[in-house]
């Protein structure tokens, strides 16, 4: 086989593989995605007034450090947040992402 049909043969299993990963990527696309689930006893804690960045940071097993870490919020604004401080989208979203939950359950 000369090197010019093995290029030929290499193109179209490349041209294949692309056709097959972007039907992969657009099925994905369509599977929805599921809120993540939280625990009973963490929503009760919530649900009894304790500020859910904390609860849920807890049951991440998360430090505050650690949590700054992940959302680049540093950790004394993370401290106010869960002392009760007032936040913005920006600082949700961010924070929802670190924690794996929806922003509106920060709220």
């Amino acid at each position: 086989m000369s090197d010019q049909d093995l290029l030929y043969r290499l193109e179209g299993r490349l041209i294949d593989l692309e056709a097959k990963v972007s039907q992969l990527e657009k099925a994905m696309s369509e599977i929805p995605k599921a809120e993540p689930e939280i625990p009973e006893e963490a929503q009760r804690r919530i649900d009894a007034g304790e500020h859910p960045v904390r609860v849920i940071r807890e049951l991440r097993l998360l430090t505050q450090s650690q949590l700054s870490e992940l959302c680049g919020i540093r950790p004394n604004h993370i401290s106010a947040i869960e002392r009760g401080q007032t936040f913005g989208l920006k600082t949700a979203r961010r924070l929802s992402e670190a924690l794996n939950v929806p922003a509106s359950l920060l709220f």
